[in-house]
């Protein structure tokens, strides 16, 4: 099997060093050689060879058991009354399926690549470890939920280091609801990753190594915290490049977004003000002095490529800014961006939490709703810093008005294309 080499980083050390630390797929003889279980061995000969040899973690040096069941992949565990400080979640048949795939693919393709080894020098051990043109990657193949503490440390400690973390999500935790509608939780978004400098937007991976697919999730437009318009690439694993992890796919938004979007602000206006939590209770009253919750400004609510940094449903943040506009009539950006902010302080707006995704700013959103309504007629430029109200918005005297002028704007809003 090909060696590492070691890298030059100027990061933390001099001199990179792969350092082995097996939990599953690998051990080590009693003569300190290596053995992966990655490597084309039959059942009969791995059976032979646990009874003629002995095997240790490379980590604690205790014995691990070469276990060979009918039900899962081969590996080594270690004795139930053996401690390894270094022993990580629990994986599962799904998981290591995954990682081995993994493995294989980047074989094939002559990169240069890993399974579990350790960096004495960060602690830390991912899945597959990848040298290509003189960078250092770290695929994590995530199938089981960790806490957002756990997921910070390692990418932190990565960053430490100057090793760039690819994460893959297990496939089953992808929620489906429709073609292009997601379910993603805060757990979901902390895998949000802008793939390179000139992304439009981050991605979420997902792998499943049964049907041998990779699941790209691009082009977010959120309605709310939890639910998201996405478009899916999905592709057999064997038909991409592990470049294509590092580059963002060209697609387009598909011709039904537009309807969904307008059935979403139909649910938003109908269902919004039956929720009655604190917050939404506290969103309502700063509302009704200009109009109901239910009747919000058809000029809010709208998609934009960047309203994914806000995990508030849209309609809320941006007839903030209608609210705002409406009593100030000129104003600075800084003021409007101020005016968000006061309300995040409230927390009747909240920015999503993407660790991975800080290409740009929850003001980068702000400017381009200001930008939309300049291109609707609502608003001008007095110069590169402040606007001015010239058109009122609309305020909807019924349900049947206001989803009325939603169609209708929607067609002048089609034009500016995300």
């Amino acid at each position: 099997m090909q060696e590492f080499r070691a890298i030059e980083t100027n990061v933390i050390f001099s001199e990179l060093k792969w350092k082995e630390v097996v939990h599953l797929l690998v051990a080590l003889l009693k003569n300190g050689q290596r053995i992966s279980l990655v490597e084309g061995w039959t059942k009969a000969q791995l059976v032979k060879l646990r009874k003629n040899e002995s095997f240790f973690c490379p980590a604690c040096q205790q014995e691990v058991i070469l276990k060979l069941g009918n039900q899962r992949t081969p590996h080594f565990a270690h004795k139930k009354e053996g401690t390894c400080a270094l022993e990580q979640e629990a994986e599962s048949q799904y998981h290591a399926a995954g990682k081995i795939d993994f493995f294989h693919w980047l074989q094939k393709q002559s990169i240069s690549a890993q399974l579990e080894l350790y960096f004495h020098q960060i602690q830390q051990r991912p899945d597959l470890s990848i040298i290509e043109q003189g960078k250092v990657y770290a695929l994590e193949y995530q199938c089981s939920t960790i806490s957002e503490t756990l997921f910070c440390k390692r990418n932190g400690r990565y960053k430490k280091a100057g090793i760039r973390p690819i994460w893959v999500l297990g496939a089953q935790h992808l929620q489906q609801l429709s073609p292009y509608r997601f379910k993603l939780s805060r757990f979901h978004w902390l895998f949000a990753q802008n793939i390179s400098p000139i992304s439009p937007q981050p991605l979420i991976f997902y792998y499943c190594p049964r049907t041998k697919r990779l699941i790209r999730l691009t082009r977010f437009i959120s309605f709310s915290s939890y639910y998201t318009f996405s478009v899916p690439v999905i592709e057999k694993l064997s038909d991409i490049q592990f470049s294509d992890f590092l580059s963002y796919p060209s697609v387009a938004l598909p011709p039904v977004f537009w309807s969904e979007w307008l059935e979403q602000k139909k649910i938003w206006r109908l269902t919004f003000p039956l929720y009655r939590g604190k917050i939404n209770r506290a969103i309502c009253a700063d509302f009704y002095p200009r109009c109901p919750p239910a009747l919000f400004p058809p000029e809010a609510g709208w998609p934009l490529q960047h309203s994914y940094l806000f995990a508030t449903p849209p309609f809320i943040w941006q007839t903030y800014i209608l609210l705002f506009l409406e009593k100030r009539g000129i104003c600075s950006l800084s003021s409007i961006y101020n005016c968000i902010k006061e309300k995040m302080k409230e927390k009747k707006i909240t920015v999503r939490y993407l660790p991975l995704a800080r290409t740009y700013h929850y003001t980068r959103a702000v400017y381009e709703y200001v930008q939309l309504l300049e291109h609707l007629g609502y608003v001008r430029w007095v110069n590169r810093q402040t606007i001015a109200y010239v058109k009122k918005w609309t305020f909807p005297k019924t349900i049947e008005e206001a989803l009325l002028k939603d169609c209708c704007l929607l067609e002048r809003v089609e034009r500016k294309q995300l």
